[in-house]
């Protein structure tokens, strides 16, 4: 190995799907460190690299109280001898854990994220692909630990719902991180002001952040289990008038965690303004991810266009907000087989995002009344999504507009200034 080449820097762009902000990092670190923790009769091995302990100190403690065998590859726990053969990997930093029936693989390296305090992430649970990582730490040690980790077997059999559901809890942690730093900034701005109605306006909007974490959190859940149900029932066999039963009731309790989900978008929406320098493509990408599972449900294609790498000055939940909001009434009004399709190009300082598809065309009397208050052509539609997105954006000078929509196109497109 190149001693100037870091390998497991380059294994964390390849399987890290997010940046997270480094309070979530620390949450997952001691996440992977629990079922050790409290199972301390569990035979583990567990090899780690930290900068420093922020965070982590109690955990490490408690893991080294409880007999488990820990390989340190840096100098900062005390009482463990630095087991690497060279400084290879920089600022890059890792916990692995290896048991007989539980493995877990966090790496993460704050040189790869675009904002300070932020890195990718590479989490991985009972995957075969913590070997390849766990190759590159053992070729740069000084013990042969090779011998003791055969006694571990990480299961070879890809758990992707267990990895899909950390990775979803994981984006809730990070966006609760968020939400906690808006909130300091709005508590500093709000000192010096005695204006009753805004400090009570502002604990309205802390019970609505609060309370859309916790439905999320549940719907997480809802939604995991659901899947799980699913794939059991495809191995019984029912008769044609229970198999329609089981088929109706799932389908409702899928319709359902859309539309709280659709809720849960509109009260993220009603935020404070918060500005900060937001990468644009990645917005947009993560917003086509929170939608890929509801259009593929539908038989809708999301197509992806040029989405350059653009650095704007916004808040990027409620561009998020206008992004999944716009894509998800596309979803919800055009058939089967239909596409949306999303670009963006940079504006005079700004962006513009475009978002089309090739449905059936809006009502003219609809058209007219689609940024309205309370409207909505849904059944369980709240008729403020699309209003409150806008209101949002315009208080910070961008904005949504429906440009055209047509027996061909529908297209909005959502400028950033």
């Amino acid at each position: 190995m190149k001693k100037d080449y870091n390998l497991l820097k380059q294994f964390i762009y390849e399987n890290s799907e997010k940046q997270y902000h480094e309070k979530t990092v620390t949450g997952l670190f001691r996440a992977i460190m629990t079922p050790v923790i409290q199972n301390q009769q569990m035979q583990s091995l567990i090899l780690l690299r930290l900068k420093d302990l922020k965070g982590k100190d109690s955990v490490i403690k408690r893991l080294m109280f409880s007999g488990t065998d820990i390989y340190s590859y840096s100098n900062v726990i005390e009482g463990i001898e630095n087991k690497s053969k060279e400084e290879i990997w920089g600022n890059t930093e890792f916990a692995v854990v290896l048991s007989q029936r539980y493995s877990a693989l966090l790496l993460w390296d704050y040189d790869t994220g675009d904002r300070k305090g932020y890195s990718e992430v590479c989490l991985l649970y009972n995957s075969s692909r913590i070997n390849e990582a766990l190759k590159i730490i053992i070729d740069n040690t000084n013990d042969n630990l090779k011998e003791k980790t055969v006694n571990y077997s990480i299961d070879r059999r890809e758990n992707k719902l267990l990895n899909s559901s950390i990775g979803a809890i994981a984006q809730i942690l990070d966006e609760l991180n968020d939400e906690q730093m808006k909130t300091e900034a709005e508590k500093f701005n709000l000192e010096g002001l005695g204006d009753e109605t805004i400090k009570t306006a502002k604990i309205v909007e802390e019970k609505a952040k609060f309370t859309a974490h916790e439905i999320k959190n549940n719907l997480s859940i809802v939604n995991l289990y659901t899947r799980i149900i699913e794939k059991r029932l495809e191995r019984i066999k029912f008769d044609e008038e229970t198999e329609n039963s089981v088929n109706t009731a799932i389908g409702n309790v899928k319709k359902a965690s859309e539309n709280m989900s659709q809720l849960i978008n509109d009260l993220r929406c009603m935020s404070a303004p918060n500005l900060i320098e937001t990468d644009l493509k990645q917005v947009i990408e993560h917003s086509i991810g929170m939608c890929k599972e509801k259009a593929e449900n539908a038989g809708i294609i999301i197509k992806e266009g040029e989405i350059p790498q653009i650095n704007v000055n916004a808040d990027k939940t409620h561009i998020e907000c206008a992004v999944t909001n716009i894509i998800f009434n596309a979803i919800e009004a055009c058939k089967k087989g239909c596409e949306v399709n999303i670009s963006a190009r940079a504006n005079e300082g700004g962006a513009k995002i475009y978002i089309s598809n090739n449905g059936e065309k809006i009502p003219d009397n609809v058209i007219e009344k689609i940024f309205n208050l309370d409207f909505t052509t849904k059944e369980t539609g709240s008729g403020a999504g699309l209003y409150i997105c806008r209101s949002k954006l315009r208080r910070t000078g961008s904005d949504i507009e429906l440009i055209h929509s047509t027996k061909r196109e529908t297209l909005f497109v959502i400028t950033i200034k």
